[in-house]
């Protein structure tokens, strides 16, 4: 096995482990963006993986919506100072279900929405931000320089753009730095191949949701249950290949399973071993 590393560092030093935990499936169920149905379960679900070491919780506004911002919230107030929290806003949901989504990337939106989120995840200042889906009504470039006043107000550190192609992101590169790219990828399904290349030749980490193949909100279980293959179990084994394709890459496994997101973590040990 090639030599992974087991870290990202962002341009302005800040660095973190490589796998970190996505919370939309704490929302409810596969195709419904409902409440989880037990609070208690998903806070000692959060707070378990931040004790064995996990660092980067990804949530979202739409995720509920607010459910899973304020589940993180109150979950990791008391590692305030040591977790690195991503939010997204510039989606409005009006109902469960994918079908209800409508993408709003006015500046004016934007600009709630991060106040929003703020509020929900209990913090004064959010470590990274994306415009979770570009509006076609609006420039992309407005979208940004609304993330960009924000973080110039010190709301958030970083910013991010989420299901974006190439063009977009060099778009909103010439209006803001940009830390992170959200788009769909996997080792089974592959998605866009350019997008990360460009981001490990910038610095620019890029993390996939639905790391673990289909997209849980829509098809269910993300990832075939198997037997372990040298040590790796499927979804393992699927995390540990995100994290050789390129050192930008930082998978966000989500699950509603302590003992997954322990197997999930694992992996940064498991690459330290023989080759699988």
């Amino acid at each position: 096995m090639t030599n992974i590393a087991k870290d990202f560092t962002f341009k302005d030093g800040t660095t973190i482990p490589r796998i970190g935990f996505g919370t939309m499936r704490l929302t409810g169920q596969p195709g419904n963006f409902g409440p989880y149905e037990d609070w208690d379960a998903g806070v000692a679900l959060l707070r378990r993986a931040a004790d064995i070491g996990v660092r980067h919780f990804d949530s979202a506004r739409a995720y509920g919506p607010h459910h899973s911002e304020r589940l993180v919230g109150e979950a990791l107030g008391s590692h305030a100072g040591g977790v690195f929290i991503a939010s997204k806003g510039g989606i409005e949901k009006a109902g469960p279900g994918v079908e209800f989504i409508k993408r709003d990337g006015r500046p004016e939106a934007l600009a709630r929405h991060v106040d929003e989120s703020l509020a929900s995840l209990a913090v004064e200042r959010i470590d990274l931000y994306y415009l979770h889906s570009v509006d076609p009504n609006v420039p992309i470039e407005d979208s940004i320089g609304a993330l960009a006043a924000a973080q110039a107000a010190g709301k958030i550190a970083r910013i991010g753009v989420s299901n974006v192609d190439l063009h977009q992101l060099k778009r909103s590169m010439a209006v803001a730095r940009i830390d992170a790219v959200q788009n769909r990828y996997n080792p089974a399904d592959g998605g866009d191949e350019a997008v990360i290349d460009f981001t490990a030749g910038n610095g620019i980490a890029f993390i996939p949701w639905g790391p673990l193949g289909a997209n849980p909100m829509i098809h269910g279980a993300p990832l075939a249950e198997g037997n372990a293959q040298n040590g790796f179990t499927p979804a393992q084994r699927a995390i540990r290949d995100l994290l050789e394709r390129a050192p930008n890459i930082l998978p966000i496994p989500g699950t509603t399973s302590a003992t997954h997101a322990e197997e999930n973590a694992r992996v940064l040990e498991l690459i330290g071993g023989d080759d699988a």
